[in-house]
């Protein structure tokens, strides 16, 4: 390895020492070197003053020289001009000498006392004897308290916008009558008027005046004027303030400056509030302790704690964050430390959600956007030991949380646990710049801390810190490098681009693999520079290797691991196990699983297996119950459980040639683990008083025998023999597992341990954090056997029914805990997915699964199947085959979608046209009758719409690759890409709109297909599948979708073209859909200021309809339905002015007569128009002919009905002119279009036949008019 870099610049000739020979020495060598001095001294040449013109000194002359205010030494000096200046002569005087001034006698001065001055000198005594003393008066008149000139005039009134001259005026005289109440009143009179200002004004506008006048340097405090001035008892004062007793020897002691001795006082009583000028009343900035716990500042807490100091606050003990800040940059290195540690306290404090309930906003943001990246690297830097250590931890503690890595090491050996998260943060926006590298440090962390940190060099300097820590004792650097650790392996998880930007950063690599893990074991006496810290490195590597085969493949061979890995493993089980070798044992076997799961080292184990595993494994058993035994047995079942997919995978792909026969490991080598691992498992149903973790060992057991199961099924090796290991499982094991008291109170707990989202996660640096952990590892792993067995002997399901006896008794919770879980999945249609809920996941299909396997003749209930439909947008990206499963299930259970109950299927009773012609010149019948022939008909597409979704969507197991996830759930398939073990923590594999198919993908110009035929069988599939949803009033519609999509994905079918709409079959579905969304209140219900999910905002998508609707509607009617559906009138005026303004050539075609509106018409009609714009144009568009009551009915009477509204309406008298001319235009037409001036003057409401007009004008309407016409 390269030294050059590990460590810090030594003089370059001889030693270290500093002696005089040495010194010397020095000197000849740099003398035989002819080396160049890096500095030298240049000798500027004298530069000859030029000459000055006479104008250049004539500005000199005239120019005007305060040679006080500068320090520029002048070029030439300048006489002064005296030519004009008179000449005086001196006056003659007789002494030889000037009068001396006389003082008088200085015993007269010593009896003179100045007033106001305690010690004056002899002139000034002099100066106050003779009277002269008026400049001292009037200095003292300007030392006396300024409250005066401060109250001159008002601070709070400016009197902007009365002009400068009468403003200043008014504000003088308000201010001089608010003074002469003031002197008016005494001081109680005072408190009390503000107490009631107090209790009257808001708060904030209280904390905004304190606020202002805080920074102008002013208070609004009263001070009596000197009349009332009560005198200060000064020598009492002396006497019980000073607190320290003074001695007359003491050098410039004789004065005792009180200000300075304030703080020496005792401690003001701590308050829950903080002073009367905080510019924040909601709330007080928070304060921690050292261990970063919360302080009450109500607390008495003693100043002997050292939580006290000289802030704003001293009665209050602890430390604000900005007060941390400001200490950990302070000169004084233990300020610096101590500051360090406590926000490390804090931030892994914040971590584990303490602060949630207490703090208003959250606690890690806020420190991030203060910027503690930057404290935490500048402090890295430094060479101080103590500094560096206290930076590791700290920024260890801020983006690795140890909650997170904890839960992950206990999920692992789950079913599907073999994934772990990739933990990006979106992609990084570059705004104006063009790549990411033009961004700077803040804008990057901003977005991304992680890759902040590879831009800090943060891999370099790790490895300089591990290097420099050699020299340390183990005790002290253990700690640091641990953390160290930490911090690479969260920039592991970032993301596949940071692992192999870590793994090719090989001056590190080689210091950990080298260091941490040797070819050679070192045992626990002989010690290590760093401490026995093997796990942590290998740790470190299993995060690598879950990043890929490629990288898998490149770590082993390049540093030899299987050697080191097999060395360490049979050292380990040579001898007695420490708590430290359980460690490294298990984080090994860990390492080795992923190693097997991504192709590597399984012919390595395999040949270890009869030599060293199974003996192993047997003084293992012997040991039980144990709880270090039980960890182990834990990770090293795991291994097994993988390296049973491993050989299952690999003869199903090499099944036909010749690398399978010749391969080192095949099935023969496992099929002993079998009657391990089954021993092991009845291990667990002893009863024991030690504490050992049951349910972790139950759960990889029942695991690794399903894994068993399904591979000898599948590969068909020795099928007499399969039938007989399923009855040895389930009547030495299962059965009594069942019975066993302690599986029913894990059953209780599932309705309290559903995953949350962290607390303390940001955009910047997402976590995982949960406050605690479920059971579903075992419930998953329980279930999974007991469908494996099924699937094996057929006759189960019926006669035993393992899973409905035990979850589904009479007080089950799991019925619970599953209404539960619809009601969270179908809470927000844009929901983020816990990382930790895809077990719940897994656990609610296989559940549902086995309950379908065992309900014989009785029907499913259907909240399984709405559990399931809500599953499916809510998955992660990686549950392909669950996915596909699910779909399975829910599209060939015809009995479920064939019951019509009142309860489940829409209401047919609410139709009240019989048909509808199209603009094709095709009779759409609109009979109860025809709906439900068109619901029977879609559910007997259902199994096609199965393979329709399963394509379209991507979860077609031909198409993606092979996963835990399908293995774990008995399916493996040819494949030449290796398994996948990294998914993103929070993408989903659908979108929340998958319902409507490729849709939306059609709707944005995103998919074309050139096939007519395959075009409208897409749009048919779809419109089917969604249909049959809403007649189900399915959740996964009504809640996880606005209104505003579902419309507008049913609307948007007007858009694919100039004819689909006029096709039978589709005319059928979007004449069934509007009646549906009818009778839903639907059409008065849509969001028209939000999104159309997937797509665009309402607005843009509606005005896309518009231009469609302009361009080839043929003016159809379901499309002008459709069109006329975002103008009722309690939508947004926006959407009308779209089509009466903007796209005024559309009301030629909207012929609609009133009875063919197919949704009430109220809502067209009120309330009453108030916009002018509008207004003005529907009076045009009547009067101009462009709207015709034998042309457009509908729209005639819409405008005629505001028009008339507007006219007679009495209470607008603003517009009455605007109502004046409208009418008088109006009045001048009668003659030639009588109809139309009589209906909208006669006008009484509207119906579907059309206009009601008043046989008589009311009286009241009749004044009215007469003063319209005046």
């Amino acid at each position: 390895m390269n030294n050059d870099l590990q460590v810090r610049p030594k003089p370059k000739f001889g030693v270290s020492d500093d002696d005089e020979d040495e010194m010397l020495n020095y000197q000849e060598l740099f003398q035989r070197s002819n080396l160049q001095p890096s500095a030298q001294v240049i000798r500027e040449p004298k530069i000859k003053r030029q000459q000055s013109t006479e104008n250049e000194d004539k500005k000199r002359k005239t120019s005007n020289i305060d040679l006080t205010e500068t320090t520029v030494m002048r070029p030439m000096i300048v006489e002064r001009d005296v030519s004009s200046t008179p000449i005086q002569l001196p006056k003659p005087i007789n002494d030889s000498f000037p009068q001396a001034k006389y003082r008088g006698n200085e015993d007269d001065l010593e009896k003179i006392t100045v007033p106001n001055v305690k010690k004056a000198s002899m002139f000034a005594k002099q100066m106050y004897r003779d009277g002269k003393l008026k400049a001292c008066r009037e200095l003292e008149e300007k030392k006396t308290p300024v409250q005066n000139e401060k109250m001159s005039h008002s601070k709070l009134l400016t009197g902007c916008g009365l002009g400068e001259v009468t403003g200043e005026r008014e504000l003088q005289r308000i201010h001089n009558e608010n003074v002469e109440r003031l002197n008016s009143m005494n001081e109680k009179e005072i408190l009390e008027e503000k107490e009631k200002l107090l209790k009257s004004l808001d708060p904030k506008l209280i904390a905004f005046i304190r606020k202002r006048t805080k920074q102008e340097g002013e208070g609004l405090i009263y001070r009596p004027s000197a009349s009332t001035a009560q005198p200060m008892d000064i020598e009492n004062q002396k006497s019980t303030a000073v607190p320290v007793e003074t001695d007359s020897r003491w050098l410039h002691m004789d004065k005792v400056e009180y200000e300075k001795l304030e703080w020496m006082k005792d401690l003001p009583t701590p308050s829950a509030q903080r002073a009367p000028d905080d510019s924040n009343p909601d709330g007080v900035p928070a304060r921690f302790d050292f261990k970063g716990n919360l302080m009450s500042r109500t607390a008495d807490i003693s100043v002997t704690a050292a939580l006290h100091h000289h802030g704003e606050e001293p009665e209050a003990a602890g430390y604000t964050l900005e007060e941390l800040f400001h200490l950990s940059r302070s000169a004084v290195l233990q300020q610096r430390v101590i500051a360090l540690q406590t926000l490390a306290n804090i931030i892994r404090q914040a971590h584990t959600g303490v602060y949630d309930l207490d703090l208003q906003l959250p606690l890690i943001q806020k420190l991030l956007e203060a910027g503690i990246v930057f404290l935490i690297r500048w402090a890295m830097d430094e060479q101080i030991e103590a500094i560096y250590m206290v930076a590791v931890e700290c920024l260890a503690n801020l983006i690795a949380p140890r909650k997170d890595e904890e839960i992950l090491s206990r999920t692992t050996h789950w079913p599907c646990g073999y994934y772990e998260p990739s933990l990006t943060p979106a992609e990084i926006e570059l705004g104006e710049k063009k790549s990411e590298s033009d961004l700077t440090d803040v804008e990057i962390l901003e977005q991304d801390l992680v890759k902040c940190l590879f831009r800090m060099n943060i891999l370099k300097r790790s490895v300089y810190l591990l290097n420099g820590m050699k020299l340390l004792p183990a005790l002290t650097s253990t700690i640091t490098v641990k953390n160290i650790f930490h911090i690479l392996i969260r920039m592991a998880r970032h993301s596949m681009t940071c692992a192999h930007q870590i793994f090719e950063e090989k001056q590190l690599m080689d210091f950990i693999v080298q260091e941490f893990i040797p070819e050679f074991a070192i045992p626990n006496d002989e010690g290590h520079v760093y401490g026995h810290l093997l796990p942590e490195a290998l740790k470190f590597c299993r995060v690598l290797a879950n990043h890929g085969s490629t990288l898998t493949y490149n770590l082993i061979h390049r540093y030899e691991l299987h050697k080191r890995l097999g060395n360490h493993l049979v050292a380990a089980m040579n001898r007695s196990l420490s708590s430290e070798d359980n460690q490294a044992l298990a984080e090994l076997f860990s390492l080795w699983r992923v190693f097997i799961l991504q192709g590597q080292l399984a012919d390595e184990f395999g040949s270890l297996i009869p030599t060293v595993i199974l003996p192993f494994c047997r003084t293992c058993i012997q040991q039980m119950p144990n709880m270090m035994i039980s960890q182990l047995l834990v990770q090293l079942i795991a291994l097994f459980d993988a390296l049973i997919i491993h050989i299952t995978k690999f003869i199903m792909k090499h099944r036909n040639s010749s690398e399978g026969e010749s391969n080192a490991i095949n099935w023969s080598h496992i099929d002993g683990l079998f009657d391990i691992i089954l021993t092991v498992e009845k291990q667990t149903l002893i009863e024991t008083d030690e504490e050992i973790d049951l349910d972790a060992l139950r759960t990889v057991g029942l695991s690794c025998l399903s894994s068993f199961l399904i591979g000898q099924q599948l590969l068909t090796i020795n099928l007499l023999d399969l039938p007989l290991k399923v009855q040895q499982i389930r009547v030495q094991f299962l059965e009594p597992l069942l019975r066993s008291t302690s599986i029913n109170k894990l059953i209780e707990t599932v309705k309290l341990t559903t995953a949350t989202l962290p607390t303390n996660s940001t955009r910047n640096l997402p976590t995982l954090t949960q406050t605690n952990i479920s059971s579903f590892g075992f419930l998953n792993a329980l279930l999974r056997l007991t469908n494996i067995i099924y699937q094996i002997d057929k006759s189960l399901p019926s006669s035993k029914k393992f899973i409905t006896e035990l979850m589904l008794t009479k007080n089950s919770e799991i019925v619970v805990y599953v209404k539960k879980m619809l009601n969270k999945l179908t809470s927000n249609s844009i929901r983020k997915v816990p990382w930790f809920e895809q077990f719940e996941h897994v656990f609610l299909f296989q559940f549902v699964q086995i309950l379908y396997q065992e309900k014989s003749d009785q029907d499913l209930p259907s909240i399984y199947y709405e559990i399931l439909l809500a599953l499916l947008p809510s998955l992660l990206k990686g549950y392909h085959f669950l996915a596909q499963e699910t779909f399975k299930l829910i599209f060939f259970d015809l009995s479920y979608w064939k019951r019509s109950n009142e309860t489940e299927l829409a209401d047919l009773s609410l139709i009240t046209n019989e048909s509808l012609h199209l603009a094709s010149n095709q009779s759409i019948t609109l009979s109860s009758s025809q709906r439900t022939l068109l619901y029977e008909r879609a559910i007997e597409h259902l199994p096609s719409l199965y393979t329709y979704y399963k394509n379209i969507l991507h979860i077609n197991r031909s198409s993606v690759d092979l996963n835990i996830c399908d293995i774990h759930f008995g399916n493996l398939f040819q494949s030449d890409d290796l398994l996948k073990l990294n998914i993103h923590y929070s993408h989903t594999l659908l979108d929340i709109t998958w319902p409507y198919g490729l849709l939306s993908s059609l709707y944005t110009n995103v998919l074309t297909i050139a096939d007519e035929n395959q075009r409208l069988e897409l749009i048919l599939n779809s419109l089917r599948f969604v249909y049959i949803l809403e007649m189900k009033h399915s959740l996964i519609l009504y809640k996880t979708l606005n209104r505003t999509t579902r419309f507008s994905m049913i609307a948007g079918i007007y858009l694919l073209g100039s004819d689909t709409f006029l096709e039978k079959n589709i005319a059928d579905y979007l004449v069934a859909f509007l009646k549906c969304f009818n009778e839903q209140n639907l059409l008065q219900k849509l969001e028209t200021k939000s999104n159309v999910q997937s797509l665009m905002t309402f607005f843009d998508f509606y005005r896309t309809l518009v231009d469609q609707y302009e361009a080839c509607s043929f003016g159809d009617i379901l499309y002008s339905n459709y069109l006329l559906v975002p103008l009722q009138q309690i939508y947004d005026i926006q959407l009308r002015k779209q089509v009466w303004i903007e796209h005024s050539t559309v009301l030629r075609y909207l012929r609609l007569k009133p009875d063919q509106i197919l949704f009430p018409l109220e809502h067209f009609f009120a309330p009453y128009e108030n916009d002018l714009e509008i207004l003005r144009y529907y009076a045009q568009v009547l009067l101009n002919g462009t709207i015709q009551k034998s042309i457009q009915p509908f729209l005639y009477m819409i405008a005629v009905h505001h028009l008339n509204g507007f006219l007679f309406d009495q209470t607008r008298t603003e517009q009455f002119n605007l109502q004046r001319t409208i009418m008088k235009t109006i009045q001048s037409i009668s003659t030639n279009d009588k109809i139309l001036h009589d209906e909208l003057v006669n006008y009484k409401t509207f119906s579907r036949e059309g206009p009601v007009v008043f046989a008589t004008l009311p009286s009241i309407r009749v004044h009215w008019l007469q003063k319209l016409l005046q």
